[in-house]
């Protein structure tokens, strides 16, 4: 397929301003070009978008499809295959709503990813951590208070695990489980039933051991850390991401940028646990607000790598939230569309296949009506996202935009989207 996006306000994801006028050119799953001219051949479906906005799609960095895989126990009504389904249902609406890459850092068997790559169901392009590394009695340690194991899903690798030698196994066994990327916990967090948001995890020389390991596998380790010491040590050890932040320091802030460490504050996380959570989740999101805000004000002015993701999944997958508090915290709208888009994917390690609009990377684009650079709700709105594609793919096409039949071409070359 030839497709030929004339006429357009792109906004690229990089630091660079909108554009007018311009196009973007599609062929097969890439994006061939773009540029002022279009000189197009027979094959090309070319589209007038009258001043539509293309931008690269959304990366979510920090989601969750699965997370009723750390909580059989509460689905006892479920069977997996619904539970299963339900995840599909989750990755597909994704998808739809702009979200064309992810990370999944916790619950997601590597199954959902794999069957999304080969075609059998839709959602975005995954990458997965599979479980949330963690020693006995921390946040992903789900024993009740009989002491009863909650069970994991078949073939999913248990959290647990103590001491430097387990640690390393641990990350071991994730590899041969599949995972993309290795998520280690070094704090509580809101939803911990014994340890505090600023209650320290794991050890230096076990953290170290994660890093490591995972880094000999050639995997990036993301580092749930609120606050407390563990931070610090996991941004020594070499963790690539802290995710949340809640609580960071000058020292922590400073390093990060000296490292190049990664921050995804995850703000929509916390507003929903806010207003959505209960009485635990409210008090710890209410008590780390202000200083989560001053935090990543501090890391932007320390010149803290920033890229997007909103934790979704415990309440729902509002994900384009997550862009709109960027913006109240203190980046302008186009910053928060980096943080979404180009900076995500160099995050995630897929820099070179997506995250701006050049030629030679994966056709992973949005048509927008009106320019998220103005006004970022517009992304979140209904309507706001006429088109999604992936790969190439037209995934949701609310403008007309389906390649018409070679003896349509020939009647007619151009078509208008204009609304």
């Amino acid at each position: 397929m030839k497709l030929a996006l004339t006429n357009a306000v792109v906004v690229n994801g990089s630091d660079a301003a909108p554009r007018r006028g311009l196009t973007v050119a599609i062929e097969g799953n890439s994006i061939s070009s773009v540029a002022e001219r279009l000189d197009p051949d027979p094959e090309t479906h070319v589209v007038d978008l009258d001043g539509l906005t293309v931008m690269p799609g959304l990366i979510d960095c920090h989601i969750h499809f699965a997370l009723w895989a750390f909580e059989l126990l509460g689905h006892q009504e479920e069977p997996i295959s619904y539970l299963c389904a339900k995840t599909q249902r989750a990755m597909a609406d994704a998808l739809h709503e702009g979200c064309t890459s992810a990370r999944d850092l916790g619950g997601l068997d590597a199954g959902f990813r794999d069957a999304v790559a080969d075609g059998i169901c839709p959602g975005p392009r995954l990458q997965t951590s599979i479980t949330i590394v963690s020693p006995t009695n921390g946040i992903a340690d789900n024993t009740n208070a009989q002491g009863i194991r909650v069970p994991y899903p078949p073939g999913m690798p248990s959290p647990e695990c103590n001491g430097a030698a387990e640690v390393r196994a641990k990350v071991r066994e994730l590899v041969r489980a599949g995972a993309d990327v290795i998520k280690i916990a070094v704090s509580g967090g809101v939803n911990s039933r014994r340890r505090t948001p600023r209650h320290r995890l794991f050890t230096d020389d076990e953290i170290a051991a994660a890093v490591d390991e995972a880094h000999a596998w050639g995997l990036r380790v993301a580092c749930h850390a609120l606050g407390g010491p563990g931070p610090l040590a996991a941004i020594r050890a070499g963790v690539d991401s802290i995710e949340h932040g809640a609580w960071l320091d000058d020292t922590c802030l400073r390093e990060m940028a000296e490292r190049g460490t990664w921050l995804v504050p995850t703000f929509a996380g916390y507003a929903w646990h806010e207003t959505l959570g209960g009485d635990a989740q409210r008090r710890y999101a209410r008590e780390m607000k202000e200083s989560h805000r001053a935090s990543f004000q501090r890391a932007l002015d320390a010149g803290v790598r920033v890229a997007c993701g909103s934790d979704a999944g415990v309440y729902g997958y509002d994900f384009k939230h997550e862009l709109e508090l960027l913006v109240d915290a203190g980046m302008s709208a186009g910053e928060a569309i980096g943080a979404a888009t180009s900076r995500a994917a160099d995050c995630l390690g897929i820099a070179d296949e997506v995250g701006t609009l050049a030629p030679g990377k994966r056709a992973d684009l949005l048509v927008v009506d009106g320019n998220p650079c103005h006004d970022i709700g517009i992304l979140r709105r209904a309507g706001g996202i006429r088109c999604v594609f992936k790969d190439g793919e037209l995934v949701r096409d609310e403008l007309g935009l389906a390649v018409p039949s070679a003896a349509e071409m020939r009647t007619s070359r151009v078509v208008s989207a204009a609304v």
